[in-house]
């Protein structure tokens, strides 16, 4: 029952989004629109108003971080030992990587954790809410460098770069932890007029996010899904947090804080990946495939995470 009411909640309001869209209840303005919202303000007022007020741990954060990262980095070595093996273009190759490794983190990672570890440790949402920034930028880098590798414009490159460092520049879950940050570390109190809005914002941008997503999942990509899909899938949501679970002895972490990592690194692939695969010119339709097949597959992968990790 506690993996049940931890999930489920999840996939229902990803299924409610996405029978909304299907049925034609909103238009495609509207979700467009929401989209925006929950990006733009939601979910950053959301970081703004946890981390301002959250009391920092910095060196149980900087382990996270650390298995974060070994864990990413590996599965991006395993992805490309794979990709090898099925002997992809170099356009699918990038697609293929990326994907593997490209996780889903503030539009599902971040809501699992506060659905599923807030009820067993008061700081597993704080803890979640700080990673997230270091996440993002390590996502960024990475991605960006596997897409300009492998993609077809790489007489862009310098292009590419820019525009790269200008998405991380105006990345507003960046600049809103760093806000939230800055608002903590010299003990500013934000008055209520602003604090109450920011927490209201902050507590509806979960169900926003999570019916966003479903609204925004495109599973006609499916259609005529070739191997590599389902492979890049499983290595996202089966072996790259199993590879955190073997690592996570590494760090001196509690139950609750090692499966904030490792929820960051079993969430599916992140739908920014189908677009900067277009943009940099790798195969856009396969990583549109592994966005929706790996979310699929994430609704099997999560309950299993969570019953063999706590």
């Amino acid at each position: 029952m506690f993996i049940l009411n931890s999930i489920a909640p999840i996939f229902l309001l990803i299924a409610l989004g996405k029978l909304l869209h299907k049925t034609g209840f909103f238009s495609d303005a509207f979700f467009t629109g929401l989209n925006r919202l929950v990006f733009w303000i939601a979910l950053p007022s959301l970081l703004i108003s946890n981390i301002s007020r959250a009391r920092l741990e910095f060196e149980t954060i900087s382990k996270i971080v650390l298995l974060l990262c070994l864990g990413t980095l590996l599965s991006l070595a395993v992805a490309w030992v794979v990709s090898r093996m099925l002997k992809l273009s170099s356009t699918a190759t990038g697609s293929f990587i990326q994907g593997s490794f490209r996780g889903n983190g503030a539009f599902v990672a971040l809501p699992v954790i506060i659905y599923t570890l807030s009820s067993l440790d008061p700081r597993a949402e704080t803890l979640g809410t700080v990673v997230l920034a270091p996440v993002v930028i390590l996502f960024n880098i990475l991605g960006v460098t596997v897409l300009l590798h492998y993609g077809k414009k790489k007489s862009s490159a310098g292009a590419s770069i820019q525009v790269f460092f200008s998405q991380l520049v105006k990345n507003p879950l960046i600049a809103a932890c760093a806000i939230g940050l800055a608002l903590n570390l010299f003990g500013i109190q934000l008055p209520l007029f602003l604090s109450r809005p920011l927490h209201a914002l902050g507590q509806a941008a979960l169900p926003l996010i999570l019916i966003s997503i479903g609204s925004s999942l495109a599973f006609e990509r499916l259609r005529g899904a070739a191997s590599p899909s389902l492979i890049a899938s499983l290595v996202k949501v089966v072996v790259t947090p199993a590879i955190g679970f073997l690592f996570a002895g590494l760090f001196d972490l509690t139950t609750s804080e090692r499966m904030v990592a490792i929820f960051y690194l079993a969430a599916p692939a992140a739908g920014m990946s189908y677009v900067m695969a277009e943009v940099m010119g790798n195969d856009a339709t396969l990583a549109g495939r592994i966005v929706a097949l790996s979310t699929l597959l994430s609704a099997v992968s999560l309950p299993i995470i969570i019953a063999i990790g706590l």
